[in-house]
């Protein structure tokens, strides 16, 4: 039993064709988590579906690429065994879900799942599937990287000290493509099809108080199980 799991920010072009096209029976849940889109939130949207799997959270705030956050929010209210965690972007997942299946059906303790995102040579480390006890073993996502991307190469790496990956020898594409350019302290990340993602500014001192904070946590098992998740208001929508 295998939950699906997605975050979502002001982008319906994604949204609509990955429900519609993406969500295999295979999943017996789908979350998706709303990180506080103020423009087009996923309400309407997911409500036109009517599918009892579909379930919808909602940060209230809008932090500014909450991403981890989200995905921390997803797994707690995740009832499965088993959480698959991808961009909402993925596309072509239909005969993948079930070579997906026979993996997870015979996994050895410690294992999880990536794949290939489009003529990558390296797997994803953004898209995989892992039992849900595992994230959690890990401590789950830093929430302190909020306005960055790069905290969940960080959360992989804590997966890789005691887990082992496995790559499926299968691609996924993108269908707003793979990030092309990220531009410094003001946060705009560039698409190959154009589109930019502008998330507030940062501070580099800041950002290096949470790179060595972070970094040493990595390090030190005892203090990955922590209380300090969640640090949002959230609701429950669908």
């Amino acid at each position: 039993m295998i939950s699906l799991i997605t975050t979502y920010y002001n982008e319906p072009q994604h949204l609509i064709p990955f429900l519609e096209n993406e969500c295999s029976n295979i999943f017996t849940e789908v979350i998706v988590v709303d990180d506080g889109s103020q423009i087009y939130p996923a309400k309407n949207i997911m409500k036109s579906f009517d599918d009892p799997r579909f379930k919808l959270y909602r940060i209230k705030e809008d932090l500014g690429f909450n991403s981890h956050g989200a995905r921390n929010l997803a797994m707690k209210q995740c009832t499965n065994e088993w959480a698959m965690l991808v961009d909402i972007d993925r596309v072509g997942m239909g005969r993948f879900v079930n070579i997906l299946e026979r993996y997870v059906l015979s996994a050895k303790d410690k294992e999880y799942f990536n794949w290939f995102l489009q003529n990558e040579e390296e797997p994803t480390h953004n898209d995989y599937c892992i039992r849900v006890d595992d994230f959690w073993i890990s401590g789950g996502y830093d929430e302190e990287f909020v306005n960055w991307h790069f905290g969940d190469r960080l959360f992989i790496d804590r997966l890789n000290s005691y887990m082992y990956p496995t790559s499926i020898p299968y691609e996924l594409s993108a269908s707003r493509g793979a990030r092309k350019t990220s531009h410094g302290d003001v946060a705009i990340t560039t698409y190959p099809d154009d589109k930019t993602l502008i998330q507030p500014k940062c501070d580099k001192s800041r950002k290096q108080e949470i790179v060595d904070a972070v970094g040493w946590r990595n390090d030190n098992k005892h203090l990955w199980i922590r209380d300090n998740i969640l640090q949002f208001e959230w609701e429950r929508v669908l």
